[in-house]
């Protein structure tokens, strides 16, 4: 007699997580590979999120996501993190392995995927502006440098925080050169002029009010060199930044992919075999659509 798996319960940490698809996505893998298995929405504020950690040892969790604001933080309360996850400085997908808890980052490859992918764009030799000096940020300067970027800007309000990752990227990978910007320096409008990519990894976008990460009049015309502009939200599917830019004759991307391809990763990383690709797309596509149209 074949036995049977038991249940598994997965969830994804984060403050807020009203935008989140992530459940839609691995709930129709669980269901297309037949595991017994849910996955649940934990919105936790700093202090609920630090209690349920602590106590992570009783979690009846076989793994989770984190988001924002906690991919920076959650490393602390993991038995072991991996090498790269520890050289990015945050980790996004948390997997129990012999009753310990391993964490990972899963975005980084999410992110080179979607380029890839969905854009056809080689970060080799390119020059890229970041806005954001966040956990999605460390992934994406990771990536971009590890795949040989020229020169990759990271801009923040916080410039000590944009600057921390520089350093640490500059140790690592020598041959990029990283730099940090403060938010509204006008050095930044020539690092755009320059940009072969400009990527939004802030949160500014998920709200219709929310300001632009970077002043419009910095997102030049594209004339006979359109660059690639990307912003990490996927809902709303085309936030201002994008519209601006495609507008201005700039080929976009949204983070849909980098969504998908980061939570392919974890899925395997949960499952301990391949992800059901199709299932676990459609699955996202509809969702977007029912909160298109919330």
């Amino acid at each position: 007699m074949k036995k049977t798996e038991p249940f598994k319960l997965f969830g994804i940490f984060g403050y807020p997580l009203g935008h989140t698809l992530s459940p839609y996505m691995h709930e129709a893998g669980f269901r297309a590979i037949g595991l017994d298995a849910n996955y649940i929405v934990l919105e936790l504020d700093p202090d609920s999120f630090r209690t349920a950690m602590r106590d992570l040892k009783k979690c009846v969790l076989s793994g989770f996501n984190v988001t924002v604001p906690y991919k920076e933080t959650v490393s602390r309360y993991l038995d072991k993190v991996s090498t790269e996850a520890r050289a990015i400085g945050a980790v996004n997908t948390v997997y129990k392995k012999g009753g310990k808890w391993y964490g990972t980052n899963t975005d980084m490859e999410g992110f080179l995927l979607s380029l890839a992918r969905d854009a056809k764009f080689s970060p080799r030799g390119k020059r890229a502006v970041v806005l954001g000096a966040g956990g999605a940020s460390r992934a994406v300067v990771y990536g971009l440098s590890k795949e040989d970027a020229a020169a990759v800007t990271i801009v923040d309000v916080f410039p000590e925080k944009a600057g921390r990752i520089a350093e640490a990227i500059a140790g690592i990978f020598p041959k990029t050169d990283c730099r940090a910007f403060a938010a509204g320096d006008p050095g930044i409008r020539d690092r755009i002029e320059e940009a072969d990519l400009v990527i939004n990894a802030t949160p500014l976008g998920l709200k219709s009010e929310d300001p632009l990460a970077v002043s419009q009049e910095w997102i030049p015309k594209a004339g006979r060199r359109p660059k690639l502009f990307m912003d990490l939200i996927y809902n709303p599917e085309r936030t201002r930044f994008l519209k601006i830019a495609g507008r201005r004759g700039h080929k976009t991307l949204n983070g849909l992919g980098m969504l998908f391809y980061q939570g392919v990763r974890a899925f395997e990383c949960w499952s301990g075999g391949k992800a059901p690709l199709s299932a676990m797309k459609t699955a996202l596509l509809e969702a977007l659509q029912g909160k298109g149209k919330s």
